[in-house]
């Protein structure tokens, strides 16, 4: 039996709360026109008031965004990145996942990237 599937790859991210993380990426295609998204959200909770305030805490909210620097997007190359204070942000008593989507110069939306976000303390 044949099977058809467009799931994205899989790409996991771990780092230590309150460190700069940045994550350089190269596609097999040109990216230029390409609108691209991320987002970390919240899939579990493993700790009730894990950890002080502002911690995201709603399974399913976006708890960061990841900045995008176009490293060189005619080759494909862009560079994803989260300051010391997003990171700061988040806590190792929750559990998230992050993607990335683009949508291309014909207008097709693609999920191309996604993974489990571990956050660990120093």
């Amino acid at each position: 039996m044949a099977t058809f599937s467009q799931l994205p790859g899989t790409l996991d991210i771990a780092f230590v709360s309150g460190d700069e993380v940045a994550v350089a990426l190269d596609f097999d295609r040109d990216l230029t026109g390409y609108t691209i998204t991320t987002a970390i959200y919240v899939t579990a909770v493993y700790a009730s008031g894990g950890g002080g305030t502002g911690f995201v805490t709603g399974i399913g909210e976006t708890a960061a965004t990841f900045a995008i620097s176009n490293t060189n997007l005619a080759a494909g190359q862009i560079t994803i990145g989260l300051s010391e204070q997003q990171t700061a942000a988040l806590s190792p008593a929750i559990a998230y996942r992050w993607y990335l989507r683009w949508v291309d110069t014909g207008q097709v939306t693609r999920t191309v990237l996604s993974g489990t976000v571990t956050v660990a303390n120093p």
